[in-house]
């Protein structure tokens, strides 16, 4: 008896390590489909329901997905009235654990169980996404080796009268209800729950029937999808109010369905005896008991959601009703460590990955307002915003640190070759962002050199400085647009622009040497004129370097510049005197009167000078 029970441990052990396998190399395999699945989430509530669904059954969990809900909540990248709808997909997505289980009824188990080895041999031998594909199969194989082992092993505890009475002693609905809910919150999985139930239900006894009844593991199977619940409870803990309301809604829609589904069970069968659940699911699929128990899952979860999908209003207003605001939002959002990030979200790894690119771009804007400042600063030496700038240079200070210790959690989940370089690339990317905040921070430095020197820059000085920051905004909006979709479609004219902006830091600093000649500019001003401009030109190599980041994991796609035909920046005269063009790109004269424009440069990253 005690070794049969440690079999059923061994077992259900296997089972959870198979279903987690498959469903990590799922995530593997899936990924950027998984990311284009949240990236195309709406106000629509199919769409919703159609995501929810579907990521539930790539991760092989709803509790994940939700706890992953509750995350994007937290972090403001979804309205409540999205997450509604997502939750409920994710019930409808996690009936697929129990379809996959009962198919251990089938004759074909023996050949499912048979993939462990097949997987493991693909995953031995094979090379990325065929080492993936290896441990899925391996995980879909694992996941029937550890049923077959509670069957057997269950087929012994059966024999003991002790186990035969007490479960033929729990009978009364409710406490069936609170055995599956009380079982799945420590599990902290429903298909751990219903693998058990569905094994429970699968054994014969000598004398005849089964070890559980069917009407016994339909209440079983209602209490589960309550119990489900809880992890996503645990997991709001210390989330804003936004974020309890996700886990509130969720639930509540299990709640309220499985309210609904008592009433027709109990009010059914008074009616016609037809019309019981047990007697037209053992009619449609005779002789399956575990067959019987999916579908009913299955069943339940699809009705419930068209029941209440009218009410997802109802069901939103009614969590908001439930859990206050305990602060004054706009105290959340400063509280806030991150823009998007939540740690919750790890527990998708691919998912956390597309959340960190969001994040990351957000640091980028922090940090190019600080230079834009930095700019204005200079040209008007008005410091009025330096506290605002200084505790921007704290923040970006700040997500360089941690952005790069979410970056580490990231590598040490279980991802994909194609993933793992995405997220080297991003250490250089966090680092690339942080150096413009301090070089930003050394332009302010310099204005405020120029105030503590009684100094200032000549109306042509602050001119070309504004001239070169025009190319450097310009450069900035392609990089981000082009780390944002994670395409190298706009390579030329980030080549272009950063080249630019190294042509007018030469031309600059041609310029000053002629106005120090012509004594229109003190040395004094002039070493600090040449500093801003070096400090200008690293501020584009960063940002260049953000856009080379991405050679490492996407695909190189040839594309022709949009900036070859522009206007040229400048020409030199007979006297070297180097003549700094309005503008760029402008129109300026014809092609005869201008140079060639410099548009294309080696796609070589720069050192940093």
């Amino acid at each position: 008896m005690f070794g049969s029970i440690l079999f059923l441990l061994g077992g259900l052990g296997a089972f959870l390590i198979g279903l987690k396998m498959m469903g990590d190399n799922l995530q593997n395999i899936a990924g950027d489909r998984l990311k284009l699945l949240f990236n195309k989430v709406s106000n629509n509530k199919f769409m919703g329901i159609a995501t929810g669904a579907g990521i539930t059954a790539v991760i092989q969990s709803s509790s994940a997905t939700t706890v992953m809900i509750v995350g994007f909540v937290n972090a403001g990248m979804m309205t409540l009235k999205q997450a509604t709808s997502i939750i409920m997909g994710a019930n409808i997505g996690t009936t697929i654990t129990a379809q996959i289980t009962a198919l251990q009824s089938l004759p074909i188990t023996p050949f499912l169980t048979s993939l462990a080895c097949v997987g493991a041999f693909m995953a031995m031998f094979g090379k990325d996404k065929v080492a993936k594909s290896g441990m899925l199969i391996s995980g879909i194989g694992i996941i029937f080796v550890g049923m077959r082992f509670m069957s057997v092993s269950m087929d012994d505890v059966s024999q003991s009268p002790a186990v035969i009475n007490l479960l033929a002693s729990v009978t009364h609905p409710l406490l069936l209800m609170l055995i599956g809910l009380v079982f799945t919150a420590i599990f902290q999985s429903s298909a751990a729950t219903t693998s058990i139930l569905i094994t429970l239900c699968s054994v014969s006894l000598e004398g005849g029937g089964q070890l559980m009844t069917l009407q016994s593991a339909i209440f079983v199977t209602l209490g589960i999808n309550i119990g489900t619940c809880v992890t996503a409870m645990l997991a709001s803990i210390g989330a804003n109010t936004n974020a309890k309301r996700a886990s509130v809604i969720h639930l509540l829609f299990n709640v309220f369905g499985t309210a609904i589904f008592l009433i027709f069970i109990f009010i059914a069968p008074l009616m016609s005896e037809k019309l019981a659940i047990h007697y037209w699911l053992a009619k449609a699929f005779p002789g399956v008991v575990s067959t019987q128990i999916a579908m009913f899952h299955t069943i339940f979860n699809i009705l419930s959601t068209l029941i209440l999908l009218p009410f997802t209003g109802g069901l939103t207003k009614l969590a908001t009703i439930l859990v206050r605001e305990k602060k004054n939002p706009q105290e959340e959002e400063k509280e806030k460590p991150f823009a998007y990030i939540d740690e919750r979200i790890l527990k998708t790894p691919s998912i956390a990955l597309m959340v960190l690119r969001k994040e990351l771009l957000a640091m980028a804007a922090l940090a190019k307002l600080n230079f834009d400042i930095a700019i204005e600063t200079l040209t008007t030496l008005n410091f009025d915003k330096k506290k605002d700038f200084e505790e921007r240079e704290k923040r970006i200070d700040y997500l360089n640190k941690k952005l790069t210790k979410f970056a580490v959690k990231i590598s040490a989940k279980d991802i994909s070759y194609k993933e793992e370089k995405e997220i080297a690339s991003f250490y250089h990317v966090i680092s690339d962002i942080e150096r413009v905040g301090d070089y930003a921070e050394n332009i302010c430095e310099s204005a405020q050199e120029l105030v503590d020197n009684k100094l200032n820059f000549s109306a042509q000085a602050i001119e070309e400085i504004m001239m070169m920051k025009g190319a450097i905004d310009k450069l900035y909006e392609f990089v981000m647009q082009a780390f944002e979709q994670k395409s190298l479609v706009l390579k030329d004219e980030v080549n272009g622009y950063e080249d630019l902006v190294d042509t007018y830091e030469e031309n600059l600093s041609k310029n000053h040497i002629v106005r120090l000649h012509n004594n229109e500019c003190s040395a004094e001003s002039g070493g600090i004129f040449l500093s801003i401009i070096s400090n200008m030109e690293r501020v584009a190599d960063h940002f260049r370097n953000v856009f080379t980041s991405m050679t490492t994991y996407v695909s190189a796609i040839k594309t022709k510049a949009n900036i070859k035909e522009e206007t040229p920046l400048a020409d030199v005269d007979n006297n070297e005197n180097v003549r700094i063009l309005p503008s760029y790109p402008a129109e300026t004269g014809s092609k005869e009167e201008n140079n060639e424009v410099i548009a294309s440069v080696s796609t070589n990253e720069k050192e940093d000078k």
